[in-house]
């Protein structure tokens, strides 16, 4: 996931290639849900997957979690990957380009705000999560993946205008590697030795917000 240069946003990583969707209040409303959520977590880690390995993963049989991988099918979330499995095994995948969720917007309409606030904890809960992983497992990994990783907190004062010109430029840089992996000609679009990476970036104002004239 990413968040976006323009505004409170997250983006769902899928296939660079297409740009991510922009969930509407359906699909958002479908997604704040914390079984489905997990569900498209997992797809995203574990790549396409079958109801029932999905099932022993979350712990739930394989009849539940086939309705919820169908109700985010249904809103575009999901897909099938028809190179997989057959007509009694489907295997599911995330959607190619992901999907954005506009956090800003959502959060300003009452008919969206709870569950937009709802998946923006789920995110952030999930990355903390990822980060703990990390810290548990990065001994078994060894130094040289060690130290290939970064962990990275700035402080600096910056204006609104230095702040977007930073984060369009690090939003580039990630684009620009999420578009060599999947320009390569392998059926798994990774080269040999590639393992999952999860790329963090955050750059926000932390002070109070401006008033309306000091915002003009």
């Amino acid at each position: 996931m990413e968040e976006r240069p323009d505004g409170t946003g997250t983006e769902h990583d899928g296939n660079p290639a297409v740009s991510g969707r922009v969930l509407d209040a359906a699909a958002l409303r479908a997604l704040a849900h914390p079984l489905r959520f997990q569900l498209v977590e997992l797809l995203i880690e574990h790549g396409p997957s079958t109801a029932s390995e999905l099932g022993r993963l979350v712990d739930e049989s394989s009849g539940l979690t086939s309705y919820h991988l169908r109700e985010l099918a249904k809103h575009g979330l999901i897909e099938e990957a028809p190179e997989l499995g057959s007509a009694r095994d489907r295997y599911w995948q995330p959607a190619k380009g992901g999907y954005t969720l506009e956090g800003f917007d959502m959060l300003q309409r009452d008919s969206t705000r709870e569950d937009a606030l709802y998946l923006l904890d789920e995110v952030i809960r999930a990355r903390v999560e990822r980060l703990q992983r990390w810290h548990r497992q990065g001994p078994r990994w060894g130094r040289e993946w060690a130290n290939a990783t970064a962990e990275l907190t700035a402080r600096m004062r910056l204006t609104r205008e230095e702040l977007e010109e930073m984060t369009t430029e690090l939003v580039a840089v990630v684009d620009r590697f999420r578009e060599q992996q999947f320009g390569r000609d392998l059926p798994d679009a990774a080269a040999p030795g590639a393992v999952p990476i999860t790329v963090q970036i955050e750059a926000f104002p932390t002070g109070d917000p401006p008033t309306a004239s000091e915002d003009e």
